[in-house]
This record gives structure tokens, sequence and C-alpha cells, in this order.
């Protein structure tokens, strides 16, 4: 679980490279850790901020997300497998209800899927001397 959660971790940093920003992860925020963070600039705090939840905690990923928004009006986004969705979807509706229409659920499928099209995008740019 644990290799897939760090593949994941780095994909999304080599997406946000590849869209220009300053792609971090393990990015600190209070005391704690967020998996993946894209930046504008140097001494901008987070515009996309990304936690990756596989076989873990998704109470607390929720909050970690939060507390991004809040802080920072980040736009947030909860990676996960689709079995996850109900699980996710009934946090939204109560506890996190303030970030219902916030967050964005992204199934690790698709993830993977946007990886290899980015990737791909950047190599044919790359070979026609756009990039």
């Amino acid at each position: 679980m644990g290799d897939l959660h760090e593949l994941l971790k780095g994909k999304l940093v080599e997406m946000g490279k590849i869209q220009k920003f300053l792609a971090e992860a393990e990015y600190p925020m209070d005391g704690t850790r967020l998996d993946a963070v894209w930046r504008r600039v140097e001494k901008s705090v987070p515009t996309y901020v990304f936690e990756i939840q596989v076989g873990g905690d998704i109470y607390h990923a929720l909050a970690k997300l939060k507390h991004a928004y809040d802080l920072w009006n980040s736009r947030v986004f909860l990676v996960a497998s689709a079995s996850e969705a109900p699980k996710v979807d009934l946090l939204l509706s109560g506890t996190f209800h303030e970030i219902r229409d916030r967050v964005k659920f992204i199934d690790i499928t698709k993830l993977e899927e946007l990886y290899s099209r980015k990737k791909a995008y950047r190599e044919l740019e790359d070979a026609l001397g756009i990039a």
C-alpha cells in the first residue's frame, strides 16, 4: 500500500511540474504534512492541494484538506479508490459539509490515466521542440 501511495505522490509532483507549477511532496502545514501541493511562485501558498488515501484514514485526509482550504483557499483534491467514494460522500454530507462543494474526488485509475496522457503530451511537445 505504501508503495502505491509513494508512486501516486511522485506522479502528482511530476504532473504539477509539467503544468509549470512548483510541485512538492510532503508540504508542511501546521505540524502535519500534505501529500502533494502545486504552487505558482516560490513564496506563494499552495494553489492545489492533494491528499492520497490508499487504505488509510479518510477522515484525517479530509481534515487536512479542510484546513488547507480554510488557511489558503486552495483547490483541494482527495485521491482514493472508487470504493471509498461512498465513505467520502458520507463525511462530506456531515462533518465536512463546509467543503462539500470544494473537495474534488479523484479515483486512482483516473489519476493514472491523467498522468499517462500528460506525460505523452509533454513528450510529443518535446519531440516537436514546442515545450
